[in-house]
């Protein structure tokens, strides 16, 4: 198959991603804002050699793209892509603290809900088709939120709230079109860490001093940030979206098998079948997806 490389890319991309609460769980001795802070901080260091290293003419094309436009459309573009970086910052924040000081199966059970209310916030604010069986799915997402919340309430918010965040996140891009990714990556990262540094005093009370720590920071940077985002980007080269789409679900899955068979979390009878309706809603929510998918 021509296009292996990209479908293995992919691939890497979102398992690598499956594994992220592992070394989350390695640094639970500190808190989410402490990790939160370094992990954006070299991120940010990676991003900017990165494009100052390797992206120059696709900087200066993003530079000239924004500067051909209107003052009003202008404004749009630094506002979406602002208003972008802020919201990374509480989805990152909020899913370090779900995997540290609730569990795992509550950060995945947000990812599984995401692409859904992405959907359905689409058809909101952009206006966007949804077929009869997407509409089912989300009733379906929508009961099984539900029972999640009568099995208990603290983990469907900070559900909910992650997959909210993200999911105007991906909104919120849509509507920022016309630039290289890695560069807007690069811009909201750092927005990120100006946000952080006014919010410091909340976020870190003792400046860790450990070299394990600033290593495995360093490690989330590199393995978990930047390099599934290089392999992401580049499977889109030659993968439609609906495919990507579909590959996504390997991050809860994987997420899931780290919280049973590593951390030996346990799952009662109402969660069973608030995540098995979730997994019928997903299969009518990509229907379409994996019939284009079959055709190809």
């Amino acid at each position: 198959m021509n296009n292996a490389k990209y479908y293995a890319s992919a691939i890497a991309a979102f398992v690598i991603w499956g594994f992220f609460s592992m070394p989350l769980r390695a640094l639970k001795m500190y808190s989410s804002g402490e990790i939160l802070y370094f992990r954006i901080l070299f991120s940010s260091i990676i991003l900017l050699v990165i494009v100052f290293g390797f992206k120059r003419k696709d900087l200066k094309a993003s530079v000239a793209y924004l500067r051909a436009h209107s003052g009003a459309k202008r404004r749009q573009m630094i506002w979406l892509t602002l208003a972008g970086g802020a919201l990374l910052t509480v989805n990152w924040l909020t899913f370090i603290y779900i995997v540290n000081n609730i569990n795992i199966k509550t950060a995945s059970f947000s990812y599984l809900i995401c692409p859904v209310m992405t959907a359905a916030l689409g058809y909101v604010l952009l206006k966007e088709k949804m077929t009869p069986l997407q509409w089912g799915a989300v009733a379906l997402c929508t009961i099984s939120c539900v029972l999640m919340g009568i099995n208990s309430a603290l983990e469907l918010g900070f559900s909910f709230l992650t997959a909210l965040t993200y999911a105007l996140y991906l909104i919120s891009q849509r509507k920022n079109q016309g630039f290289d990714r890695m560069i807007v990556l690069g811009v909201q990262t750092l927005f990120s860490f100006l946000i952080l540094n006014i919010l410091y005093s909340y976020l870190i009370t003792d400046v860790p001093v450990s070299t394990d720590f600033y290593s495995m920071i360093f490690m989330i940077a590199v393995v978990f940030t930047v390099l599934p985002l290089f392999l992401n980007l580049y499977a889109l080269n030659k993968i439609n979206s609906a495919t990507i789409g579909i590959l996504m679900y390997l991050n809860p899955i994987f997420n899931f098998s780290v919280a049973f068979l590593v951390f030996h979390e346990t799952i009662n009878t109402l969660q069973i079948v608030g995540y098995s309706i979730i997994v019928v809603a997903l299969v009518l929510f990509n229907a379409h997806n994996i019939k284009r998918i079959k055709s190809v």
